[in-house]
């Protein structure tokens, strides 16, 4: 009599799911920051991950899926289903009251964040140029950033910490400038500077552009 071999308990099988996944993403990001995207296919994707094509599609639907889901690992540092206003350094940020102090989390974890998304951003910018869905991510990017940096700089107005004569419009702006992929690329990439130096110039930037100095005395 042949026996029939149970099936895996559904918490294993989630597991071996989300391994998979993480080998995805991670020979997705290491091809696409090596080869760009468009050179960069599924197959060589899958070989790498020690996958079948079949599973890359399954599991994700689509190669720009996939870039998207490299990114949004990048920028997490995890593929933790944790909203960003949940994250231990928003709520650091929210919670002291020196807008010095303020401005030095939110570098920190800039620092941390450029370092993880500088190169897989470089790609999907690149990319942008020449496919119309690509283009189309880097807009949703983009327009994420922004809204998330127009909560930050509401934080910052509601805390009475936002410089004096500042629109939380022209503040949301600005964070977005610093907090983009150019300002490490530029510095830190082609530059040359350390990244205790980034951190510091960047925490001493957002501190002159848009902390009242007067707040948290």
């Amino acid at each position: 009599m042949t026996s029939v071999k149970a099936p895996a308990p559904a918490g294993r099988r989630q597991q071996r799911a989300r391994q998979t996944r993480r080998r995805i993403l991670a020979a997705a990001h290491d091809l696409f920051e090596r080869h760009g995207y468009a050179t960069t296919t599924v197959q060589e994707i899958a070989e790498q991950a020690d996958v079948a094509w079949q599973t890359v599609y399954s599991v994700f639907g689509t190669k720009a899926a996939v870039l998207s889901a490299v990114f949004d690992v990048a920028v997490a540092g995890d593929d933790e289903p944790v909203p960003v206003p949940e994250r231990p350094f928003v709520q650091a940020i929210r919670d002291t009251a020196d807008p010095r102090d303020k401005a030095r989390i939110f570098a920190r974890q800039l620092r941390d964040s450029g370092a993880r998304t500088a190169g897989v951003l470089s790609v999907i910018e690149s990319a942008a140029s020449t496919d119309p869905e690509i283009a189309g991510l880097w807009r949703k990017l983009q327009g994420q950033r922004l809204h998330g940096m127009t909560l930050a700089v509401s934080s910052f107005q509601e805390q009475g910490v936002l410089r004096p004569g500042l629109s939380t419009a022209r503040a949301a702006d600005i964070l977005w400038l610093y907090t983009g992929p150019w300002a490490y690329r530029a510095l830190v990439t082609e530059r040359g500077w350390t990244m205790d130096e980034y951190e510091t110039w960047l925490a001493d930037t957002l501190h002159a552009q848009l902390m009242d100095d007067r707040a948290g005395q």
